[in-house]
C-alpha cells in the first residue's frame, strides 16, 4: 500500500513509518526535515503552509498514482495560561494541529473517492477527553481533531473511505522537549503553571516508548472496519469507562487535583 504520514521525521510519525515500511508498504514522509531511515521517502512539507502542503501533493501525485492511506500525524504542543498566550502562538498551533490535518486530507479525499477506497486516520490525544489546564489550547486542537474525523467519517462512508482517530495517552518521545512553553503569568498563577506541566511532562516521561505503540497503530489502520476513535491501554480505557460514570464537574475535579498545581 502507499501511505501519507505527516511529520514522519521524528517521534511517533518516525516509529510509524518504520513498522510500515517493514511489512513491505511504500511509505512517503511529508516533513520539513527528511527522516534518517532511506527507506522513507521524503517530500518537503510545512504542514502549517497552505502552499507547501499543496506543492507537496502535486509532487507526491507525480510519482504515485494513488494513495491508501494518510496519517495527520504532524502536531506541536505550547503549554502556559489561556490569559498570557500569545495570539500567534495560537494560530500556530492551529495551523499545524487542525488546518494542515484539514488540508491534507482535502487533497487526498477526491483521489480516494475516484479510487472508492482509502482511509484517513488523526493522531489525536486523550486530552480531547480529559482537559488539562494550561494545555487548553493543544487540547481545544485535538478536539476539533475528534469532532472533525467525526463528522469525515460520516460524509465519506459512501465513498468507501473510512476515518479515524487513534488517541494516544503519555507516550515517551521528543514531543515532550519540543513543546513550547509559556511561562508569562507565573507569578499571577503563583508557580501553578510551572508546576502542571512539570506533573505532565513527568508523566509523558514514564509513558510508554513509540516503538510499542505504533505496532498497534499500525494494526488499527489495517483493519477491514476501524472504531471512530481508538484508545490504546488498559489504564486509558479504564480511564474512558470511568469517565462516563461520573459527572463532568467531577471528572474536572479530579483532573484539577492533579494538574492544578
Amino acid at each position: 500500500m502507499t501511505i501519507i504520514i505527516t511529520g514522519a521525521s521524528k517521534g511517533i510519525g518516525l516509529s510509524l513509518a518504520k513498522v510500515l515500511v517493514e511489512q513491505g508498504n511504500t511509505v512517503y514522509s511529508f516533513s520539513r526535515s527528511a527522516p534518517t531511515d532511506e527507506r522513507i521517502k521524503h517530500i518537503g512539507c510545512d504542514i502549517s503552509n497552505e502552499q507547501s502542503i499543496a506543492k507537496a501533493f502535486d509532487d507526491f501525485f507525480e510519482k504515485e498514482k494513488r494513495v491508501d492511506i494518510l496519517v495527520n500525524n504532524a502536531g506541536i504542543g505550547i503549554s502556559g495560561a489561556v490569559e498570557t498566550t500569545k495570539s500567534q502562538a495560537m494560530k500556530d498551533i492551529f495551523d499545524v494541529n487542525f488546518y494542515g490535518a484539514v488540508t491534507c486530507s482535502q487533497h487526498v479525499i477526491p483521489k480516494m473517492r475516484e479510487q472508492k477506497s482509502g482511509r484517513i486516520v488523526f493522531v489525536s490525544s486523550m486530552v480531547a477527553m480529559f482537559t488539562i489546564p494550561f494545555q487548553a489550547f493543544y487540547t481545544a486542537t485535538k478536539t476539533a481533531v475528534n469532532s472533525l474525523a467525526e463528522g469525515l467519517r460520516m460524509e465519506l462512508c459512501p465513498f468507501g473511505i473510512t476515518v479515524g482517530t487513534v488517541m494516544l495517552g503519555d507516550i515517551k518521545s521528543s514531543f515532550t522537549e519540543n513543546r513550547r512553553k509559556d511561562t508569562d503569568g507565573e507569578d499571577i498563577y503563583a508557580g501553578r503553571i510551572s508546576k502542571s506541566v512539570a506533573v505532565m511532562e513527568r508523566d509523558e516521561k514514564r509513558g510508554i516508548s513509540p516503538d510499542k505503540i505504533t505496532r498497534k497503530i499500525s494494526r488499527y489502520i489495517f483493519k477491514k472496519r476501524i472504531k471512530p476513535h481508538k484508545v490504546f491501554g488498559f489504564k486509558y480505557k479504564l480511564l474512558c469507562f470511568l469517565n462516563r460514570l461520573v459527572s463532568r464537574k467531577t471528572a474536572l475535579a479530579i483532573i484539577y487535583r492533579i494538574y492544578g498545581g
